[in-house]
């Protein structure tokens, strides 16, 4: 089979890199090439890779202020193979996890991988049970619970791949014109989604896994989510933040109105809401303090998208592209 490159992308992200790349180290299917693209660190990061030199096939390119999108776009063109997988620092990849991509891309020309969120805290536990998809469903899942996840989106699939598991050929890539270097959030699923509805072959392998760790404040995931929202809509996605803010808008009307039916349909609709977070979260063993954040979890991830949105609206009305950089300059450590 052809080779595969990994790239990854980083910026003062040392505590991440010390845990993605021992897990690249120990795949049991190990990367012909690793490329990891630094934005500027000054906090270790390039002392540490340095000394992995020796343990991964490690380039270091270095990209002063690129962000994601760019940094992606740097290491996947001076990368030596056609097929390109992308993790992120941060990320600890199962043993398996390049071997199932590998076993996956016959046939095809787009590789979704998944991820398990891993907390550390109740916020997290809220986070995860709430706001992202689940492993275990890809399984076995109720009819109610795949009803869920069409309405709410909280699913993997190919069309919402993320940069911490996903592979793909050189000609993807170069049919997109890369990654997009205007988004500073989101652009791995807007990828994603352009491979998907431009025709090319796509899988998703549910083996290619890693874990993932959430923000681990409510500050952070507000701006995570902020900055998502006002990226889709600058790549057109404007329609699921109407449906939110129409269900939002449903629900406080509702709840508003001095009469029960009213007054049960706000519940009803925040109880369907609820409701898989809940189920996940006994499955999982979620305890008091953890249950107690899943509304406001859910709250919080809702409003920073809709403040996004608005926030990429005005972009539009103003009529700027967004915050498009210059090709950074690119010096290769490993040379």
């Amino acid at each position: 089979m052809l080779g595969i490159s990994v790239v990854v992308t980083t910026l003062n992200d040392r505590a991440g890199l010390e845990l993605l790349l021992p897990a690249l180290a120990s795949q049991t299917r190990p990367p012909d090439e690793l490329i990891v693209v630094d934005g500027g660190s000054r906090d270790g990061t390039l002392e540490l890779l340095e000394q992995w030199s020796d343990r991964l096939p490690l380039r270091v390119l270095d990209a002063p202020g690129a962000n994601i999108s760019a940094g992606r776009n740097v290491g996947i063109r001076a990368a030596s193979s056609f097929w390109i997988a992308c993790t992120d620092a941060g990320c600890e990849p199962e043993p398996g996890w390049l071997e199932a991509i590998d076993a996956a891309r016959e046939g095809v020309d787009f590789v979704a991988g998944i991820y398990v969120v891993d907390p550390h805290t109740p916020l997290e536990q809220a986070l995860a049970v709430a706001l992202y998809p689940v492993r275990e469903e890809l399984v076995s899942s109720p009819p109610l619970v795949r009803a869920w996840q069409r309405v709410f989106g909280r699913r993997f699939e190919v069309e919402g791949a993320t940069g911490r598991s996903i592979a793909f050929t050189r000609t993807v890539w170069e049919a997109l014109d890369g990654f997009p270097e205007e988004l500073y959030a989101g652009e791995d699923v807007a990828f994603s989604r352009a491979a998907v509805r431009s025709g090319f072959r796509a899988r998703l392998a549910s083996a290619a896994a890693v874990a993932w760790r959430p923000r681990p404040t409510w500050r952070a995931n507000a701006r995570m989510y902020w900055l998502y929202g006002r990226g889709s809509v600058r790549r057109g996605g404007s329609l699921r933040h109407v449906l939110r803010f129409a269900g939002w808008a449903f629900v406080v009307a509702a709840a508003a109105r001095r009469t029960w039916p009213a007054r049960l349909a706000s519940a009803g609709g925040i109880g369907a809401y609820l409701s898989v977070p809940v189920l996940r979260a006994r499955r999982a063993r979620v305890g008091p303090a953890g249950l107690v954040r899943i509304p406001g979890a859910i709250a919080l991830k809702d409003f920073a998208l809709l403040a996004g949105a608005g926030a990429g609206m005005l972009d539009a009305l103003r009529h700027r592209d967004g915050d498009v950089i210059s090709a950074p300059a690119v010096a290769d450590r490993s040379a």
